[in-house]
């Protein structure tokens, strides 16, 4: 028999195909169809002779692991003289599984009766071990996206690039020296009353942004957000010899960038927005603290309570910027007596704090 005006002969066709061709009986009914011809592509992927393969049931490729349920709508799906395409693990005559594909189409005679079923399969086992390793490398993908968005709402855009390719980004549990600043908008409850909901949003969006703008400049790292306050630490993740110097220069940007955009706001009709900034350099304990579910980085100790309690200091001496003695001078010792950002700080006594049991002695900004 040849092919219709090409004298191709079909068998030829079929014995050059490289995929695998397994072609049954129709019998549906138990004990099922059998294999009436395979094509060397399916020797080759299944090591099964055709004399060996021939005659004997499809299943000889199943075993242990096949997952039968791969199979349900099969019968019924040929029933109704339709195509029908499947995925499943079979397995190679010396018992090595392997991951196959295949389409099994009915064969029709003249009369339009099926007669056979053609199976085309493909060994899919690489593709399908590609296709998961491209799902577990875009997991890690998206994982790694994660951290570094956490990552980044603590850390300068750089610094986050680094953290990202440790397990422990900010270490274990330990006891350092750094610097902490606060900083928060002076009357905020005030105005939080005097706003719509929206513009308050608006204006703490706009604050954090600058400030932390600040603070990352400086290789600060933001603690946390706490209504209208923000807590800064200087020497985490690892110490940089300069976290007085550091917390200095950033409670001045701070105070120079509150300038620029009062300046803004004024233009436009708004009234300015003050804010306070303390600081102090100290020993703190560092490490996560919370639940299991819910873990953040923190900083605790008697030198946090006391940046903390400054603020209060910044109303009282009306400056906008009150630092301790202490950091003062860690970043003289850091940088120099004459470090620039000195030159706009002086003394303004011994001040008593609650919750802090001896006077500390402040600077404030000309």
């Amino acid at each position: 028999m040849k092919l219709d005006k090409t004298g191709i002969d079909p068998l030829a066709v079929l014995n050059a195909a490289l995929e695998s061709i397994l072609i049954t009986t129709a019998d549906l009914d138990a004990p099922g169809p059998r294999i009436v011809y395979v094509n060397p592509a399916f020797e080759r992927m299944t090591g099964w002779s055709a004399a060996d393969a021939v005659g004997n049931s499809p299943r000889i490729l199943q075993g242990e692991k096949t997952d039968h349920a791969k199979f349900l709508g099969l019968r019924e799906t040929l029933q109704r003289g339709e195509s029908w395409e499947g995925q499943a693990i079979n397995y190679r005559r010396d018992g090595t599984p392997f991951m196959m594909e295949w389409s099994i189409t009915p064969l029709r005679n003249l009369a339009d009766e099926v007669t056979h079923y053609v199976a085309v399969q493909r060994d899919v086992t690489a593709r399908i071990e590609a296709e998961r390793r491209l799902a577990h490398a875009q997991a890690l993908a998206r994982e790694s996206d994660r951290k570094k968005s956490n990552l980044a709402r603590y850390f300068s855009p750089a610094m986050v690039e680094t953290l990202a390719q440790t397990d422990r980004p900010l270490g274990p549990v330990r006891r350092q020296e750094i610097a902490v600043l606060f900083v928060d908008i002076v009357g905020f409850v005030a105005i939080s009353e005097s706003f719509p909901p929206e513009r308050v949003v608006a204006l703490l969006r706009s604050f954090y942004r600058r400030m932390a703008k600040a603070i990352f400049k400086n290789g600060g790292s933001i603690e946390n957000f706490s209504g209208d306050a923000l807590m800064a630490l200087f020497g985490i993740p690892r110490p940089t010899g300069r976290e007085a110097t550091n917390a200095l220069q950033c409670a001045i940007d701070m105070m120079d960038e509150s300038a620029i955009w009062n300046a803004k706001r004024t233009k436009f009709g708004r009234s300015p927005i003050e804010i306070g900034i303390s600081a102090d350099f100290g020993m703190v304990v560092l490490g996560d603290i919370g639940t299991r579910e819910s873990m953040t980085f923190t900083a605790i100790g008697n030198t946090v309570n006391t940046a903390n309690r400054m603020q209060k200091l910044c109303r009282t001496l009306k400056s906008q910027i009150v630092v301790s003695r202490a950091l003062v001078e860690r970043a003289q010792q850091e940088s120099g007596s004459e470090l620039p950002v000195l030159a706009r700080l002086s003394p303004a006594g011994d001040h008593r704090l609650r919750g802090v049991s001896e006077p500390i002695q402040v600077w404030t900004c000309r």
